[in-house]
């Protein structure tokens, strides 16, 4: 798997607030992970590095693999240090989306797992072909799911129907040009209604040539009432053999 493109716009791409968009990916493990921290919930940017630097370590999502992830997170915080505020905030929790993909070169299926609302699309050279968790643009509107720092709201991680409900495969066998969208919540509305319109945003977003056109496309589409304000993460992988890019962009 090779990374093409992997950019974001903040709410606000002239403040100073924090982005809690967060990806990581690493080509010669064939993974990749989109999360985003809820924003209403503490350090939540934190928790959304590092599940998707998790996932691509080891994409393998158990009650453990959580439990792990957990840990890592309290051992990164000094509850004792923080201000009765701060750490009424932090006892909380923290919550966060998870999108991860892993190619399976040998099956020529990539296995997409989608905990809440950021959202994966197969688009062949440039037609959509399938998305996940998905199709519909209204869907967005739905509560999502979240993977939280408080293990009593995790209990659906240990349910039978945990990867058959949130994972599915995409087959890359028949298609000619094969690339994967990966898209936070708003950027995820914004292209599903521009794909059932007929438009040509999925095209635009797969000829962006950085970070920077992300953000004007980004910023103009949210001026004309397309696109809600929010951070604003893409990335787009492709699965042709070349060299991979290598190593754990942060966003």
């Amino acid at each position: 798997m090779r990374l093409l493109f992997s950019g974001s716009c903040p709410k606000d791409p002239l403040g100073d607030d924090i982005n809690e968009d967060k990806l990581a990916f690493s080509g010669s493990r064939g993974t990749l992970a989109l999360c985003d921290g809820a924003s209403e919930s503490f350090d939540s940017s934190v928790w959304a590095q590092i599940l998707a630097d998790k996932f691509v370590l080891d994409p393998a999502v158990t009650p453990g693999w959580l439990s792990d992830a957990i840990a890592e997170y309290v051992a990164r915080h000094d509850f004792a240090a923080m201000s009765w505020s701060r750490q009424a905030s932090y006892e909380r929790g923290s919550f966060s989306t998870l999108l991860g993909a892993q190619h399976i070169p040998g099956n020529k299926t990539v296995e997409v797992l989608a905990v809440g609302d950021s959202l994966a699309v197969l688009v062949d050279g440039s037609r959509f072909v399938s998305g996940w968790p998905y199709a519909d643009p209204e869907r967005f509107k739905d509560r999502p799911t979240l993977f939280a720092t408080l293990p009593e709201h995790n209990d659906f991680v240990s349910t039978p129907g945990f990867w058959t409900e949130r994972g599915t495969h995409f087959d890359l066998g028949t298609l000619e040009s094969p690339r994967l969208v990966c898209v936070t919540d708003a950027l995820g509305e914004w292209l599903l209604r521009q794909v059932l319109s007929g438009e040509d945003g999925l095209a635009r977003l797969l000829a962006l040539a950085d970070e920077n056109d992300l953000i004007e496309l980004v910023v103009r589409e949210r001026h004309a009432g397309r696109m809600r304000v929010d951070d604003s993460t893409l990335i787009v992988a492709a699965f042709d053999g070349e060299e991979a890019l290598d190593g754990l962009p942060l966003v």
